[in-house]
């Protein structure tokens, strides 16, 4: 009878155990889930807010705000995404018909390809408005070819300046500011933007001219 009651006893402590083990690993899965829970809406809420900044340009946009994306995109992958290990943003242009002969051609650009052939154009552009040009008639005197583009024919010419050593010059310079000044003034058209599977931000920007 002793026996039996140690027994019982003995089976009893062992299952008063095993349920407070039950209870402790069940209060552990549900302060893990709540946790996992709130880092998730921490997460969402985070997302949210980041994605804001970027979606008020969910529209169509003129060529001087695309430039101003550009600049913020490169901003945030330098410092934020690098540093804190976030997928960097990336934007897409798709240029569907050349703009020029030689530059803005047909094609898709990012961020840096579409910085890099403005650079390229604004150095030409740079580059032949700083060659000078002397008057034929009167050897002293010389002009840019920035400053011949903003004369008057009527002042060139007495000058002494002949047409034919500046006009393909000028031409060439108007070229390139007015390439400038179009992609800036041209409207681009809105497209979609992409999510990071993972944290919701956005990665992708997509537009088209």
């Amino acid at each position: 009878m002793e026996n039996a009651s140690k027994a019982l006893l003995m089976a009893g402590s062992v299952l008063i155990a095993l349920i407070v083990i039950s209870l402790l690993v069940m209060s552990f899965t549900s302060l893990r889930s709540l946790r996992q829970t709130e880092e998730g809406l921490t997460r969402e809420e985070q997302a949210t807010q980041f994605n804001s900044q970027y979606e008020a340009y969910s529209r169509n946009l003129y060529g001087s705000e695309i430039l101003s994306i550009v600049n913020k995109i490169d901003d945030y992958n330098k410092i934020e995404a690098e540093n804190e290990g976030y997928t960097r943003i990336e934007i897409y242009i798709n240029i569907k018909s050349d703009l020029n002969s030689n530059y803005f051609k047909k094609g898709t650009y990012t961020s840096t390809t579409l910085k890099n052939e403005i650079a390229k154009v604004e150095t030409e552009a740079e580059k032949m408005g700083n060659k000078r040009i002397t008057s034929k008639n009167l050897p002293i005197y010389s002009r840019s070819i920035s400053q011949l583009a903003n004369m008057r024919t009527a002042e060139i010419e007495y000058l002494g300046f002949e047409t034919s050593q500046y006009q393909a010059e000028v031409a060439e310079y108007n070229t390139y500011k007015t390439l400038v000044t179009q992609i800036r003034a041209r409207v681009f058209k809105f497209e979609s933007f992409e999510y990071d599977k993972n944290t919701g931000r956005i990665i992708k920007m997509n537009y088209s001219l």
